[in-house]
């Protein structure tokens, strides 16, 4: 079968090729998905990069030990080490399960089409991808495959932080950078549905007219607007009660000044790739708190009962049309090096979807 990999760490997308390997087989509890499409997420890229691995080693729990253990994980415990290339790339998509590994969850969901939840170093843009039963979800016949390949990531993210991070209530005001990408789109949409008011930050105009008719209160473009006197204005001098920021950098610490008294900022990604300086007193005067988001470490530490009410709430969600993502462009598995350039794109504005298989 077909199989998009990266054989080292590498800043070029070029370096992406597509290797011939076995078709998997499944393990108890496992099912093995023909897949069909599947999105290119900014996630995907920093696999290519090596940018989570980089970022785990600082971590202080991945600081060799007496024992000499150099292994770089994603948690404290070590049971889930970060995977090194040569890997197979793609983090979520949809397809159809064919086969089994035995386990009733798994045997529930043989024949149907899913949502899947992968990545490396067993990713998902490939023809046949094994995952955990656990990472295939049923979607409803009426979902177009191009919105049941992006049914999880960024819906989840998105209403994680919202909802349960953040907690933005009703006429909050929730900041949000970078508000053009797909996320931003429904974090806007979420807004209108529960009733806080956002702020969109966006470098350009390129995005304006599209938030302001998916109900943006305001809509900040930097190259235009200082961001701070903006946030004055819009906020009637009391600032944004809550922000989420996805670019780091100057940015960030901009943002940071932005937040009203007991404000708060979540920090989900690095799209600048340059650490952030923010005076002290900048958080300590409004009271205001930091912290950082990671969806892969965020699931695994809550109950069965949460993640239920999480898929539960998403799916109604994606249902009434608040996580709909436009698809910009369609490669074919064999250019999955295309795809990911062309999702790199300065002032793109739709998602790069790859096409694994027919239907």
């Amino acid at each position: 079968m077909k199989s998009a990999r990266v054989h080292a760490f590498t800043e070029r997308p070029e370096d992406i090729q597509v290797d011939e390997l076995p078709v998997p087989v499944p393990g108890p509890g496992q099912v093995r998905v023909r897949m069909l499409l599947s999105p290119v997420n900014p996630s995907d890229f920093h696999f290519v990069r090596g940018i989570y691995y980089r970022a785990l080693e600082r971590v202080i729990w991945n600081q060799a030990g007496a024992d000499g253990d150099s292994r770089v994980s994603i948690d404290p415990a070590h049971c889930n080490p970060c995977p090194v290339p040569p890997y197979t790339l793609g983090g979520e998509g949809v397809g159809i399960v064919e086969a089994t590994g035995g386990g009733f969850l798994a045997k529930r969901l043989m024949g149907k089409r899913v949502a899947v939840a992968g990545g490396p170093p067993n990713g998902l843009w490939q023809e046949f991808a094994v995952v955990d039963a656990k990472r295939a979800v049923a979607v409803d016949d009426n979902l177009p495959n191009e919105q049941a390949a992006m049914y999880l990531i960024n819906p989840i993210s998105a209403y994680v932080m919202v909802r349960e991070v953040l907690k933005v209530p009703r006429n909050g005001w929730l900041l949000l950078t970078a508000a053009g990408s797909a996320l931003g789109k429904s974090v806007v949409r979420m807004g209108k549905h529960y009733g806080f008011r956002t702020i969109c930050v966006v470098r350009s105009d390129a995005n304006t007219t599209e938030l302001r008719r998916l109900g943006a209160d305001a809509v900040i473009e930097t190259d235009k607007h200082d961001l701070f006197a903006e946030v004055y204005r819009v906020t009637a001098g009391q600032g944004a009660g809550h922000a989420m920021d996805c670019v780091g950098g100057q940015l960030t610490a901009d943002v940071v000044r932005c937040l009203g008294l007991d404000g708060r900022l979540v920090l989900y990604g690095t799209m600048a790739d340059s650490p952030v300086e923010v005076a002290v007193r900048d958080l300590m005067m409004p009271l205001a708190g930091v912290e950082g988001f990671y969806l892969g470490n965020w699931m695994p530490r809550q109950s069965p009962i949460k993640l239920l009410g999480v898929l539960r709430a998403v799916k109604k969600l994606t249902a009434q049309g608040v996580f709909y993502t436009e698809v910009s462009e369609t490669f074919p598995l064999d250019e999955a090096a295309k795809a990911v350039a062309a999702s790199l794109n300065t002032g793109r504005t739709g998602k790069v979807m790859l096409r694994i298989g027919g239907s």
